[in-house]
C-alpha cells in the first residue's frame, strides 16, 4: 500500500526505502503504530514506524543542529556511517582489550543474544539527513544499554526509555515510558522502576552530554568507563554481575526477567 501512495504522490524517494506520504497517512499510520506497539512489545517495526511519524520534524532538526556544534557531530554527518555486522568487525573488537567499548560491545551482544543488524531502516521521514539521524539514533540503541549498564529485559528497556525521552525528548520514548511499566510482571519491578531506576535514568538523561556526537566507530578502542565520565553519567549498574535492578527474581521463561525479553 505504501509503494503506491508514494507513487499517487508524484515525487521521487528522497533516499532508497523512502515512502513519502501526506499528513494523514502519517496520522494513521502512528496511531495504528502505536496501539500495535503497546499490544505486541515485540513488533520493532511498529517501534520503528511509530519513531519515524510522531517525531515532530523540529526536533529531529534540533538533533541535527546540536550534531553540527561538535567536531565529531559534523564527521558522522558527513560521513554517514552504519552500525551493523557489514561496517562493525565483531570479531576485531572481541580481540580488544578488557574495559575498551569495543570489548564490552562485543559481550553485551553474545550475552545478550542481540545482533546489531535487527534495526529496521527508516522509511517516512522525508528529510534525507534527518532520516540519517534517525537511523543513527536507532542503530546506537544497544550502545546506549552498555553506557547505562542494562540489559534487555523489559525493566531495563523502560530504564532506556525514560533515559531517551529525557535526553532526546522523543514522543515514542514518553509514550514507551507512560504504558510500558503495565508490561512488568512484578510489584518490586514497578517499585524499583519508579523510586530508583527511573529517576537515576532521567537524571542521567539530563546531565549526558550529546549522545548523537559519539562517534562509536572511532571509540572502540577507548576505555568504557572513561567515556561514560566523559559523558557525565554517574552510578552506571554492571550489566554482568546481577546487582542492578533487573539482577532480582528467577530468570524463568515468561517472567520478564531473561536475557532477550525484548523492546518496549
Amino acid at each position: 500500500m505504501i509503494p503506491t501512495l508514494t507513487r499517487l504522490t508524484n515525487k521521487s524517494p528522497a533516499y532508497p526505502g523512502h515512502w513519502r506520504i501526506g499528513k494523514f497517512e502519517n496520522l494513521f499510520l502512528a496511531a495504528g503504530s502505536a496501539v500495535v506497539s503497546l499490544v505486541d512489545v515485540y513488533r520493532h517495526d511498529m517501534l520503528a514506524t511509530l519513531t519515524e511519524t510522531s517525531t515532530p520534524t523540529p526536533l529531529l532538526q534540533q538533533m541535527r543542529q546540536g550534531m553540527l556544534e561538535t567536531d565529531s557531530g559534523r564527521r558522522i554527518l558527513a560521513e554517514r556511517p552504519r552500525i551493523s555486522t557489514k561496517s562493525v568487525d565483531l570479531g576485531v573488537l572481541s580481540s580488544l582489550p578488557k574495559g575498551t567499548l569495543g570489548k564490552e560491545y562485543s559481550l553485551w551482544l553474545e550475552r545478550c543474544g542481540v545482533t546489531p543488524d535487527t534495526r529496521d531502516p527508516v522509511h517516512y521521514i522525508n528529510d534525507e539527513e534527518l532520516a540519517y539521524i534517525v537511523q543513527r539514533y536507532r542503530e546506537s540503541h544497544d550502545l546506549y544499554h552498555l553506557l547505562l549498564g542494562q540489559r534487555v529485559d523489559i525493566l531495563s528497556e523502560l530504564i532506556i526509555k525514560w533515559f531517551e525521552f529525557s535526553h532526546f525528548k522523543l514522543p515514542v520514548a514518553g509514550l514507551s515510558s507512560v504504558f510500558g511499566p503495565l508490561r512488568l510482571k512484578h510489584s518490586w519491578q514497578r517499585q524499583n522502576l519508579f523510586t530508583d531506576s527511573g529517576p537515576w535514568a532521567i537524571r542521567q538523561g539530563q546531565r549526558c552530554a550529546p549522545l548523537m556526537g559519539i562517534y562509536w566507530e572511532n571509540e572502540w578502542k577507548s576505555s568504557l568507563s572513561d567515556l561514560r565520565s566523559r559523558m557525565n553519567l554517574t552510578g552506571v549498574p554492571d550489566w554482568r554481575d546481577g546487582k542492578g535492578p533487573q539482577g532480582k527474581g528467577k530468570a524463568v521463561p515468561g517472567s520478564g526477567l531473561e536475557i532477550g525479553a525484548g523492546d518496549v
